[in-house]
């Protein structure tokens, strides 16, 4: 053979060579995409056979020599390159032989199942390696410059490409990369297949690198792409295409990296695409689609709503250019319904998720069982019912989640590549379901399939760690509920992987290590350990440094580590973690646009962090902040919204802690009707449902310590064993209700002392300790409620072994509870507390020593500022105290009053622990130091109490705050008495009484001065004044809620508001020249000039000692000790009284008031023995003492005195008081013989009445006569028809205006009351002792109340007759108060009011109105006989004598009502 002919014959043999490994390359992979599993070998020698029967046929003109060569070519394609030599082949046969069998051995000892799978992946490696044998050899032979050639190796790249996609086998795409680079080098430059080789080269690296997930993929993809668009000319038919590749793969790494460049790239080569392809292309519709994708993705990463709008916009032309029946029309809809439900996500809006719904069901409908992307649309559809069940709630829709996405996993076939994500998603709709319905089936059914998802993606897979965190937060959910460690273990454990399997850079890193710490806190608020929460803090903080200011998520990093900083507080109480928590969360509201579906939470959570500032610091700011951030996350959820009833719920429980602070009732109304709101808008069966009952429970308990209501504290029982029934056996918040529970019986028990109350407390909180382990961050708590329980029974049984037992459980508490925890201190205090009662039981030192020890702890634990801190101060004063009355050493008393002047010092502790505190330092103090330093003390007292009755409350709730504090000003009085510091004593007792009523006078004191010296500041406090006293008497929070309760609540944190503000431009206005004492406490220099008129008579009873202070006309006082008188004595005279009153029938309270019922068990006529006690023990003393005083302004007439009297000595008749009775009359005396009588409320009453320009007396005042003879409901009083006709005798009608029945209505009466100079009222009044604000005249139309009264101003008015009953009877709890109507009208201007201490006779009223009148106006008809006018005191005290002497001396009941305030 000739050497040519030699040359030509190798030629033909590597070409045919080449093709016939070509072709068994493609015999291999179609065989194994179309056939079972069959030995790799058999499957290699069965695609041989094949293709050398072909060559057979196809050569059988050839020389034989040459055919022999080629069947040598055939064999050879099946030896490896490089084949070893028989030599070497028999020195390996053992080892091969040796592998083999350790193979076979470890295959037998396999389940079948595994088995199975075992043989699969071998046969699939082996195979692999055969095609990856021929490919390489393939590639080595394959010719340089054969087009042919070269394009038989890209289309076997191509077939390599399909295989991948089809098996997820990631070596086929590493060989078709290897030889799509050896088509490139072979296709050379300007070949019209060049662009398109590389597009598929990019392809290929673009697939990799979403499997594997490495960059450098991702990198030469774009560098590829790039080249095979810049290789295709303007105007070329693919030159779309190449830039929708581009874009593709800008895309991908955009999602690994999160550069916003990237996208923005994308978006412009996709657009380019769309541009250069004309309407009616048939890839018009993929290239727009594309482009909504890529606008989709820049809209969830920065947010902005133009970009969700123009993806669904050009989705929705694409699917618009897909004719119906097109292949292609169920991807577009599937991919406009993906934009919908991005939109979804960020709006919330409900027509966007039905939208979505409506797109993913035609898409499933129009796709074929068969076709491959049918399990994905079904996928989505389950993810948009999925959406739709989280924002409703409806059951039906996580229903069809779960089937749809479970008919997607079926019909995806084992081994596909997609079968792990179809799973995962699965495993999510059972998660979702488990939240809402709470079923453990659910939760076991997520981990099951969300661990099949992990187990059949390999590590180097790039959705490896998205499943394994969702496996985490499945494990996190089961923990949750279960209290399992092992659970939270396993989370954190996989969460973990999935951050180590997730690369630096990467743009789900963040997010990965966001999960991871939400699985530490977790984990930390269960076990308490430090180390979980630094864990979390540290995660978090690299989440939000990973996350580019300006993405999407970054609000998501800041909120959640926010929460961690904010769990840590808890914990360890730090105040730079409670505002660093603040601080984040802020930013990630503010980087939230209203709107958005997550804006509602991340304002609640920020509502959660001022709270827990609050509960620390006690600043009012931040608790009104919270409830503002609650109600515009309940305002920003829509009716109907899933997490509506989680807003609510949150939003009243919010409410329940600004009333513990406050008190105010409004709170816990609205707290109680929002959690009942939530509780409604949960369905049973919900997973929720038993917490927000619980929440219900909690407020109906704490309406009941406030008003005792026995309905309250059924009703929280009622709805906590609810919560503990709806609550399975081995939940893990099963503890919590019960411990709850427990805590409710214990207060029924003290309420109404059952025993079996206390037994089952006892019981429930032993069951919440014993299903809590050791360790568990709540077991500390649930302890401390059980030792409260036996702590109740010891009280109430002394039984030393329950006190025992407090001790001991109390001990266990603090021991469970680590050093630096935030609720040490609590625990701790209550330890000293049960040791303090153990001592009192037993008198054992070291059981006050260990109290003192305890308290010091809980002391020394607690930080200056902290609100709890003079809470612990004021226990550890107690306990030295104890110790001083054991074993009276005095230097506890100096423990004792140095803790307790420190608890007042705490001023972030609420102002009445605060007050509490300092009148036990001032009563220790009096009784075993210096009464010098209990006048220190007390006069921190006094500058306690406008913080105790502040501006900032409602007056009903000032009103609630004051019956304690009037007997402390008692006694600071008497302390200052004691010591003969009388204007102290004075000036403190003036401050002390008429609280309230002094606060609404102080509102509407003239600015005339101030006006003159600072216009602006004036005009504004004038302001301010204005707004807050109509604040303090609004009734608009007791308006129903659906009403009002966003105008309620507004009101409240406005009247706040005003009362800081007020606060403010006081302490300006005081440091004006000249205004330095302006509103504050007056000093007896002002204050003694109340007696100008005539000596005024300051009783003080107290229990120290009882005296009487005479201010008189000369400016100096008149010290009268009462020595024969008691605290006590004037107690038994007022329930004595009220006996007498009931005794004669006289309606003393329509409203069955304790003090009725006190009285009620001895009605006796005790009416002279009392009258006789206060002449004998009060009223001659006082009058022998000032003698010469009283009868120096008496010119021709009986002297006036003006009594200011306190305690019970208040509701007593001082006027009357006298010896009665005395056949002889030779020893009958009383007050009236001596001097006209008149009260007051304070002296600051008399200062401003007096203060009032007089009328000229010869003028005749103007008189507005209101009569009710026959009003609705009410009984008639047929005598004030006699008691008009007696008035209008002396007035004449051009100075009268009458109104009567139907005309005497409360708009009439208030519009008349400005016009005229003298109102009398002549109908019913009511006292109303539960709310004394309510007290009011009873009119035609309605009750004209004290609450209304109080907003006018008059300026004319002269003097107001309340002819009415008891208009003047007070409040028993309120005796400084002098809550009645009198007051009332005192307050609103009249200088002079004439009232009824009780119900009078309806025969009584005419015989008094007429000589009033008589005395005040003369007689209108005849002017020749008109006597010299009196003033008001005078002429009562005259109608008085008259009727006394009309019904007789002793007829008390009929005469000694009737009363005289003022001037």
């Amino acid at each position: 053979m000739s050497r040519d002919t030699l040359s030509s014959s190798s030629s033909f043999i590597v070409d045919w060579k080449y093709w016939i490994l070509i072709n068994l390359f493609r015999k291999l992979l179609f065989n194994m995409s179309e056939s079972d599993i069959l030995p790799e070998g058999l499957a290699v020698n069965m695609a041989a056979a094949e293709i050398e029967e072909t060559v057979t046929q196809s050569t059988s003109g050839y020389p034989e020599d040459e055919d022999a060569e080629l069947h040598m070519a055939i064999k050879m394609s099946l030896e490896e390159p490089g084949a070893e030599t028989t030599e070497t082949i028999e020195d390996n046969i053992d080892k091969e032989e040796q592998v083999e069998l350790d193979q076979a051995l470890f295959l037998s000892s396999l389940p079948p199942n595994i088995l199975d799978e075992q043989l699969a992946e071998l046969h699939q490696a082996r195979v692999n390696k055969a095609i990856s044998g021929v490919m390489h050899q393939a590639v080595r032979l394959a010719p340089d410059g054969s087009d042919l050639k070269v394009e038989e190796l890209h289309s076997s790249a191509v077939q390599l490409m399909e295989h991948f996609q089809q098996s997820g086998d990631w070596t086929a795409t590493n060989d078709a990369i290897q030889l799509m680079e050896e088509v490139i080098k072979l296709t050379p430059n300007g070949h019209s297949q060049k662009a398109e080789r590389l597009s598929n080269l990019g392809n290929a690296f673009h697939n990799r690198f979403e499997h594997l997930g490495k960059l450098g993929d991702i990198e030469n993809a774009l560098l590829v792409y790039q080249q095979a668009v810049d290789l295709t000319p303007d105007g070329h038919a693919h030159k779309a295409a190449q830039l929708n590749n581009l874009s593709t793969a800008f895309q991908s790494r955009f999602q690994h990296l999160g550069k916003l460049g990237d996208i923005e790239n994308a978006i412009l080569a996709n657009q380019q695409a769309v541009d250069l392809t004309p309407d009616g292309h048939t890839y018009k519709a993929t290239l727009l689609t594309n482009l909504g994708n890529a606008i989709q993705m820049r809209f969830e990463c920065l947010g902005e709503l133009g970009d969700i709008e123009n993806a669904i916009l050009v989705k929705q032309q694409a699917l618009d250019l897909t004719p119906n029946g097109h292949a292609h029309k169920a991807a577009q809809l599937n991919n406009l319904s993906a934009a919908f439900q991005s939109r979804f996500q960020r709006l919330g809006k409900l027509g966007d998720i039905e939208n979505a719904i409506l797109a993913n069901q035609q898409a499933v409908d129009l796709t074929p069982d068969w076709h491959a992307d049918k399990a994905g649309w079904l996928t989505n559809l389950g993810n948009a019912f999925q959406m739709q069940f989280e924002c409703l709630g409806e059951l039906t829709d996580v229903e069809n989640a779960i089937l749809v996405k479970q008919q997607a996993v079926d019909l995806t076939p084992d081994g596909h590549a997609q079968k792990a994500a179809q799973l995962n998603n699965l495993g999510i709709a059972f998660q979702s379901r488990f939240k809402h319905l709470g079923e453990l089936r659910d939760i076991e059914n997520a981990i099951l399939v969300m661990q099949q998802a992990v187990d059949l993606t390999p590590d180097w897979h790039a959705d490896k760690a998205g499943w394994l965190t969702n496996l985490g937060n499945a494990f996190q959910m089961r923990f949750e509920c279960l209290g399992e460690l092992t659970d939270v273990k396993n989370a954190i454990l996989v969460k973990q992987q999935a951050v180590d399997l997730m690369p630096d850079g990467h743009a789900e890193k963040a997010a990965q290590l966001n999960n991871l710490g939400n699985a530490f806190i977790c984990r930390f608020e269960h076990l308490g350990e430090l180390g979980d929460i630094e864990n979390a803090i540290r995660v978090n903080q690299q989440a939000v440094d990973l996350t580019p200011d300006g993405h999407a998520h970054k609000a998501t990093q800041l909120n959640n580590l926010g929460n961690a900083f904010s769990s840590r507080f808890e914990h360890l109480g730090e105040l730079r973690d409670i505002e660093n928590a603040i601080s984040l969360i802020q930013q990630a509201v503010d980087l939230t646009p209203d709107g958005h579906a997550d804006k509602a939470a991340r304002l609640s959570n920020l509502g959660n962090a001022f709270l827990r500032q609050f509960k620390h610091l006690g600043k009012l700011s931040d608790i009104e902040n919270a409830i503002f951030l609650k109600q515009q996350a309940v305002d920003q959820t829509p009716d109907g919204h899933a997490y509506k009833a989680a807003q609510l719920s949150s939003l009243g429980t919010t409410f329940v802690c600004r009333f513990e602070h406050l008190g105010e009732l409004g709170d816990i109304e609205n707290a109680i009707l929002l959690i009942q709101q939530a509780v409604d808008l949960t369905p049973d069966g919900h997973a929720d449902k038993a917490a927000r009952l619980n929440n219900l429970g909690n407020a109906f308990f704490r309406r009941f310590e406030r008003l005792g209501e026995l309905r309250d504290i059924e009703n929280a029982i009622f709805v906590i064993q609810q919560a503990v029934d709806q609550t399975p056996d081995g939940y893990a918040h099963k503890a919590g209700h019960l411990n709850n529970l427990g805590i409710t019986y214990v207060r029924r028990f003290e309420h109404l002392g059952e025993l079996g109350d206390m037994e089952n407390a006892i019981l429930v909180n032993q069951q919440a300790v014993d299903l809590t382990p050791d360790g568990h961050a709540n077991k500390a708590a649930w302890l401390n409620s059980l030792g409260l329980a036996f702590f109740c029974r010891f009280k109430r049984l002394g039984e030393l072994r329950d006190i025992e037992n407090v001790i001991l459980i109390n001990q266990q508490a603090v021991d469970l509870t680590p050093d630096g925890h935030a609720h040490k201190a609590t625990l701790l205090s209550n330890l000293s507390s049960a040791f303090q009662s153990r001592f009192k039981h037993l008198g054992k030192l070291e059981d006050i020593e260990n109290a003192i020890l305890a308290t010091r702890q809980a002391v020394d634990l607690t930080p200056d500022g902290h609100a709890a801190k003079a809470t612990w101060l004021n226990n550890l004063g107690n306990a030295f105290s104890l110790r001083f009355q054991h074993f009276k050493e005095l230097g506890d008393i100096m423990e004792a009053t140095v803790a307790y002047k420190q608890a007042t010092e705490n001023t972030s502790s609420r102002p009445f622990t605060r007050y509490y505190a300092a009148c036990r330092w001032a009563t220790l103090c009096s009784e075993h130091q210096s009464p010098f330093l209990a006048l220190d003390a007390y006069t921190v007292v006094l500058e306690l109490i406008p913080q105790v009755v502040w501006f900032g409350q409602t007056v009903h709730h000032r009103y609630e705050e004051l019956p304690e504090i009037g007997r402390t000003i008692n006694a600071a009085a008497a302390m200052a008495i004691s010591v003969g510091d009388l204007p102290r004593a004075v000036e403190w007792l003036e401050e002390g009484r008429s609280i309230v009523w002094k606060q609404i006078l102080q509102l509407r004191t003239p600015l005339d001065e101030l006006h003159q010296q600072d216009p602006n500041i004036a005009n504004e406090l004038s302001w301010v004044s204005l707004a807050l006293d109509k604040a303090g008497t609004s009734r608009l929070q007791n308006i129903d809620w659906e009403i009002k309760h966003s105008s309620a609540e507004e009101e409240a944190q406005n009247h706040r508001r005003l009362a800081a503000q007020y606060e403010k431009l006081l302490q300006e206005v005081r440091e004006l020249d000249g205004f330095g004492s302006f509103l504050r406490p007056k000093k007896f220099s002002e204050l003694v000039l109340a007696a100008r008129n005539g000596p005024v008579v300051v009783v003080n009873v107290a229990e120290l000692r009882c005296d009487a202070l005479v201010l008189c006309t000369s400016g100096e006082i008149v010290p009268v000790p009462l020595p024969t008188f008691s605290y006590k004595q004037a107690e038994t005279l007022r329930l004595n009284l009220l006996s007498s009153l009931q005794a004669h029938g006289v309606r003393v309270n329509r409203n069955g008031d304790r003090a009725t019922h006190l009285a009620g068990k001895d009605n006796q006529d005790h009416f002279i023995s009392v009258l006789a006690d206060l002449w004998s023990h009060v009223v001659q003393p006082i009058l022998s003492e000032i003698e010469q005083a009283l009868y120096e302004n008496a010119h021709h007439s009986l002297p006036h005195i003006t009594w200011c009297a306190t305690g019970a000595l208040a509701f007593l008749p001082l006027h009357a008081a006298g010896i009665y009775g005395d056949p002889t009359n030779l020893k009958n005396m009383n007050t009236s013989d001596f001097a006209v009588s008149s009260y007051t409320t304070t002296l600051t009453t008399m200062l401003v009445s007096g203060s009032k320009p007089r009328q000229d007396l010869t003028k005749t005042p103007s008189v507005l006569i209101v009569s009710q003879p026959g009003t609705p409901k009410l009984p008639p009083l047929p005598g004030t028809v006699k008691e008009v006709e007696v008035i209008q005798h002396y007035a004449s009608l051009d100075h009268t205006c009458h109104l009567t029945h139907e005309s005497a209505t409360v708009e009439a009466v208030l519009a008349e009351m400005s016009k005229h100079e003298i109102i009398h009222l002549a109908c019913h009044g009511i006292q109303d002792m539960k709310n004394p604000l309510s007290s009011a005249f009873a009119l035609y139309d309605g009750r004209l109340e004290l609450n209304t009264l109080m907003k006018l101003s008059l300026k004319n008015a002269e003097l107001a007759v309340l002819s009415a009953c008891q208009t003047a009877t007070g409040n028993e709890n309120l005796p400084e108060e002098a809550v009645h109507l009198a007051a009332g009208m005192l307050a609103v201007g009249y200088p002079s009011v004439i009232g009824t201490m009780w119900s009078i006779g309806d025969k009584d009223a005419p015989l008094i109105a007429d000589k009033v009148y008589a005395n005040l106006l003369g007689c209108c008809d005849n002017t020749e006989i008109q006597k010299v006018k009196l003033t008001p005191a005078y002429a009562l005290h005259e109608a008085v004598k008259h009727l006394r002497g009309e019904v007789g001396e002793t007829k008390f009941v009929k005469w000694v009502p009737f009363i005289h305030f003022g001037v």
